[in-house]
């Protein structure tokens, strides 16, 4: 019997080259937000996994990106490279969704804290 959900690890960085993330793969513990929800959200994120999914009849490539408010989940291509723009910052950002000519799609927005005070700064 085949198996129902399958996760394979094409490429990753940061935390989600960890043990434990990789036994999260292993057993099918992949739990994630889908992006759309977590607009808005301020997180850290250090590290992602770019993969391929198997799920039933449906096979999908997927990004999980390790935050610390949990896995967030995207394939959105315009996300990826704003988190790769600002993953190494070790900086805050706000989770945006912004208009395109095609719609819509999400981005990672650094929140600007001042050196000294840690205060964030206003505009």
């Amino acid at each position: 019997m085949a198996k129902k959900y399958e996760v394979t690890i094409k490429e990753s960085k940061g935390s989600c080259t960890k043990p434990l993330f990789e036994k999260m793969v292993k057993n099918g513990d992949i739990t994630a937000e889908k992006i759309s929800d977590a607009v808005g959200k301020v997180v850290k994120i250090d590290g992602y996994a770019d993969c391929h999914v198997v799920a039933g009849e449906k096979e999908f490539d997927i990004t999980y990106y390790a935050t610390t408010d949990g896995l967030i989940s995207s394939g959105s291509d315009v996300f990826k490279q704003s988190v790769l723009n600002y993953m190494d910052e070790d900086v805050m950002c706000k989770i945006m969704k912004i208009k395109t000519n095609k719609g819509s799609t999400f981005k990672v927005s650094p929140i600007l804290v001042d050196d000294e005070s840690g205060e964030v700064q206003s505009f």
